[in-house]
């Protein structure tokens, strides 16, 4: 059990305010409703499991002492429409990436794949916030017509939302 102290309650509201308390939940796997029972404090201890998800999130956020020698990571969540590399990123490319984070990474190279054998060879965008493989789709992806994107974008958001759809039928 974590003591949750002023300083870690500040550092949540801060995270919170940064990522959304909905990213901020989505990245760590902790409930919003518990998230915001240890902002507020009315829940004053976090169980180890808990903090272990949310420690490497909110370590940049704490200016106490800390308590663990884990590296942040190196991307929090896909917070791409805040992202200062992406904000030049037409909203079809940041749809494409949201829907692409939702899909197994096995799919991923797929997807790229097909798109390669549709377009030939593309030169990957160099955004160092992304991946090499969204790097790769979004070489592709500039490279198709308008028409192409919208029958593209759509085919990946029909793919995505089937697959959110399938992760909730197991949850509930």
């Amino acid at each position: 059990m974590k003591k949750i102290s002023d300083d870690i309650a500040l550092a949540l509201d801060k995270c919170a305010e940064a990522l959304s308390i909905h990213e901020l939940s989505r990245v760590t796997g902790v409930r919003i409703e518990l998230l915001r029972r240890f902002i507020t404090r009315k829940t004053r201890h976090v169980r180890g499991e808990t903090w272990d998800k949310i420690y490497p999130v909110l370590r940049p956020y704490l200016t106490g002492p800390v308590e663990s020698e884990e590296p942040p990571p190196v991307r929090i969540g896909r917070a791409y429409r805040r992202h200062p590399d992406l904000i030049e990123m037409f909203s079809d490319q940041k749809i494409l990436l949201d829907a692409l984070d939702v899909l197994q990474d096995e799919r991923k190279k797929q997807i790229v794949g097909e798109l390669a054998d549709k377009t030939g060879p593309t030169q990957p965008t160099t955004s160092t916030a992304l991946s090499p493989v969204e790097n790769q789709l979004m070489g592709g992806f500039l490279k198709l017509s308008e028409e192409e994107r919208k029958t593209f974008l759509d085919g990946i958001l029909k793919e995505a939302t089937e697959e959110v759809r399938r992760r909730r039928s197991q949850l509930f």
